[in-house]
């Protein structure tokens, strides 16, 4: 799996006159304008008394004109934030109260209001110290859901208030509980974990239960030829897309191989393959802590026969090739030098480079450092092609993760899958090699069983795949896959460790965006988690997206 580019990072507007969030009655969003502070004005009245100021006009500028269209058509839901956030021991570290408004506009268009965000909370200590504040602004929204008949989701990214200034960007998820409760998790990793990894809670004026109630009377049947808030069926967007990664030519046994480079464990080897490819090799120094029982050895040219390898000279030799028991993608790299005097030739085996090294014509140097390069293909094989090329939202799975192989063009074309960070984000992954023998029959991706030894090892990270519950695009055909790390997290790896997360009664399955709300469900006794026993090799990708 990987990040999302720019672009792709943020979470995709429902499909066609899409989904309810409940009673906020809006399908797609109207992105926020910008202008003078009339509106802000209003939200800060309603809000606070005339004498209060939501925050300061120099960072509130980006909700400056909060709604496009008709403003005299809206609906404003409201209420307050009372909360207590527990520390990493599990006491009381921060008490939290403070108030918020939502207030959605249909303008010209019902089918297509814009919605807006804000919130004003004091943090203090259980002991009456640290007193501050936050303010949260310029939400934009672009997802919304079901979980289930109570609980509706909106998931986008806001601007949040903090000590050095404003951060934007910020991923925010809002859940409204029963018409009564609303939460908000604000994704930790911008703002630094100050809000811990569980939501902030806060409750509904009388007014605005009221106002739920009616709207979801209103529009809680059949709209669009489905049933709002009884689908058990994940509604995302741009669910799978294809992704041109670029094809690097070696050897193995004497033949050509072609495979691609997505991981290094050193960072500048990842900064050098980035720019030699053109395409993102990420730092993944989790791999660094891979097993020496799950690697494989790639022979890197320091001089000789000028080319195309990664140092300027030949193409890199590997040990082993898929369907031989030494296969890995993790390959350790060994640098050959020819010594002086000696005229080089093209190597393109192993057993050349040691008769070669048995000879006293060259010198090997294993290092530390080690790559993720599955191979694409190889002598009589090849990752399998997908027969039905047309990818859509619904769009199966597996088998195959190819679109197409071209070695002429030096370039594959696999399927991004969607899925989520541990902050609610979206990133893309692809798939290209699985340790159970099974799980790569069902992806068409090659069985590696020596990856197998990643499992229980720093070189693995966690990533949760729902077994039952809503209906989706996810391996299983469920929900979407959650990810227990992110490219930049030193746990980052693309070695995922299976999780089978599995709901104790599906018909109260609710969707999913982030880990910490799989620690809620599980804490909840809705959900259990178990590992699987093996790993998937799944490297986040950069896509180009239409949104």
């Amino acid at each position: 799996m990987n990040k999302a580019s720019g672009s792709s990072r943020t979470v995709y507007a429902a499909s066609t006159m899409a989904i309810l969030l409940g009673t906020l009655v809006f399908v797609s969003i109207t992105p926020i304008a910008s202008g003078n502070s009339r509106i802000l004005a209003a939200y800060g009245a309603e809000m606070e008394d005339k004498n209060s100021s939501m925050t300061s006009s120099n960072n509130m500028t980006a909700d400056s004109k909060m709604m496009t269209g008709d403003m005299t058509r809206h609906h404003t839901i409201k209420g307050q934030i009372s909360n207590v956030q527990l520390g990493s021991t599990g006491q009381p570290e921060w008490i939290q109260s403070g108030i918020w408004v939502i207030r959605i506009n249909p303008g010209t268009d019902p089918d297509h209001p814009s919605i807006s965000l804000i919130a004003r909370f004091a943090m203090v200590k259980p002991d009456g110290s640290a007193m501050h504040k936050h303010t949260i602004f310029n939400f934009k929204a672009s997802e919304m859901m079901m979980e289930s008949d109570t609980t509706n989701v909106v998931k986008g990214t806001a601007t949040v208030t903090m000590k050095d200034g404003p951060v934007t960007e910020v991923p925010l998820t809002i859940k409204v509980f029963n018409e009564s409760v609303i939460g908000l998790w604000i994704g930790p990793d911008k703002v630094d974990g100050h809000f811990g990894s569980n939501p902030i809670y806060g409750v509904l004026s009388p007014a605005s239960r009221g106002i739920m109630s009616e709207l979801g009377s209103m529009m809680g049947g059949e709209h669009n030829g489905r049933v709002m808030g009884s689908s058990m069926e994940q509604t995302l967007t741009e669910t799978n897309l294809p992704v041109t990664l670029p094809l690097t030519r070696g050897y193995a046994n004497g033949h050509e191989v072609f495979y691609i480079s997505t991981e290094a464990s050193d960072k500048d080897l990842a900064a050098h393959l980035t720019n030699l490819t053109g395409s993102r090799v990420v730092y993944a120094q989790s791999l660094a802590n891979t097993p020496p029982a799950a690697l494989a050895h790639i022979y890197a040219f320091k001089n000789g026969i000028v080319g195309t390898g990664p140092l300027g000279f030949q193409p890199n030799v590997a040990d082993s090739e898929p369907g031989q028991a030494g296969y890995s993608p993790l390959w350790r790299i060994i640098l050959v030098q020819w010594k002086e005097g000696v005229t080089a030739t093209e190597l393109k085996s192993e057993q050349e480079i040691i008769a070669a090294l048995n000879e006293g014509k060259l010198t090997i140097e294993p290092t530390s450092m080690v790559v993720n390069c599955p191979f694409v293909q190889w002598e009589g094989g090849s990752l399998m092609v997908r027969e039905d090329k047309t990818l859509t939202d619904k769009s199966a799975y597996g088998p195959g993760q190819v679109l197409k192989i071209d070695t002429q063009k030096m370039e594959v074309t696999f399927v991004a899958h969607r899925g989520f960070a541990p902050d609610g984000s979206t990133i893309y992954y692809i798939a290209t090699d699985a340790s159970n023998q099974d799980t790569a029959r069902a992806l068409g991706v090659i069985f590696v069983n020596k990856t197998g030894a990643t499992t229980l090892s720093g070189a693995s990270s966690d990533l949760y795949v729902f077994t039952n519950g809503i209906k989706g695009t996810g391996p299983m055909g469920y929900q979407a896959s959650i990810a227990g790390s992110d490219i930049g997290s030193v746990q980052y790896s693309p070695m995922w460790r299976i999780n089978a997360a599995t709901w104790k009664d599906p018909t109260q399955a609710k969707f999913l965006f982030m880990t910490s709300e799989i620690s809620m469900a599980i804490s909840n006794g809705m959900l259990t988690t178990q590992i699987a026993g093996f790993v998937v090799n799944c490297p986040f990708v950069e896509v180009n997206t239409t949104t």
